[in-house]
């Protein structure tokens, strides 16, 4: 079944203006994994985007919970290949072309969380987190999507991640993420808006954004 989901093609919907892009803008200071596991625990993270983040699809319909679980999975081995430091292009694609297109909308759910995971893959790069070369190369994979395995506003949206310029509220909450003058009122108020964005886009891109970070903490909470 779930090939048949991965197969199929994108929901094709009405021309939308395009979702407005920019640039981060990286604070000055570092980066601390103890700031991202606070400023994580601070977020009110959405149903929607808990699910994509943990693989646990409950209170979800049956199709909708099995494209949760399989963007879960693929999201998973996108950050593993990340914080592994690969930077070969060929070690992304595999994982980007099973969640390209996935799922319902102008911006399938599969094509929000790869765009979410750039903004954050670039953020933490910056900061030394995540290998730069890594993060580009990772980003160079989204520029490779045919036209026809997602919806346009989708492939817009990945051809502008794979050149540095992501949503404004997607930028605004990844800049807020890890600061050394943490600002938890500020941060909850750009995730509320990053989250109201269309049907579940926000979510996902915040869920995508999310995978990294967890990705990150995960063996530090395991020690």
């Amino acid at each position: 079944m779930l090939a048949d989901l991965a197969d199929a093609p994108p929901t094709r919907a009405k021309p939308r203006k395009p979702v407005p892009c920019r640039a981060l803008e990286i604070p000055p200071g570092r980066v601390a994994v103890e700031a991202l596991v606070r400023d994580l625990a601070a977020l009110p993270i959405p149903a929607r985007s808990v699910a994509l983040l943990t693989g646990n699809a409950t209170g979800f319909g049956e199709v909708e919970g099995l494209v949760l679980k399989w963007t879960h999975a693929r999201s998973r081995s996108l950050v593993a290949t990340l914080l592994r430091g690969d930077v070969r292009v060929v070690a992304y694609r595999p994982d980007v072309s099973a969640l390209t297109g996935l799922g319902p909308g102008l911006t399938p759910t599969g094509d929000d969380v790869l765009v979410g995971l750039a903004a954050m893959s670039k953020r933490l790069a910056a900061a030394g987190i995540v290998e730069a070369r890594a993060a580009t190369a990772y980003a160079t994979s989204l520029a490779g999507v045919a036209a026809a395995e997602t919806t346009p506003a989708a492939r817009e949206l990945l051809v502008a991640a794979s050149k540095g310029q992501y949503p404004t509220a997607l930028a605004a909450v990844v800049e807020a993420m890890g600061s050394e003058k943490p600002d938890r009122p500020a941060l909850k108020e750009k995730a509320g808006r990053l989250v109201a964005m269309g049907a579940h886009s926000g979510a996902d891109l915040l869920a995508g954004a999310l995978a990294l970070v967890r990705g990150v903490i995960e063996p530090r909470e395991r020690r």
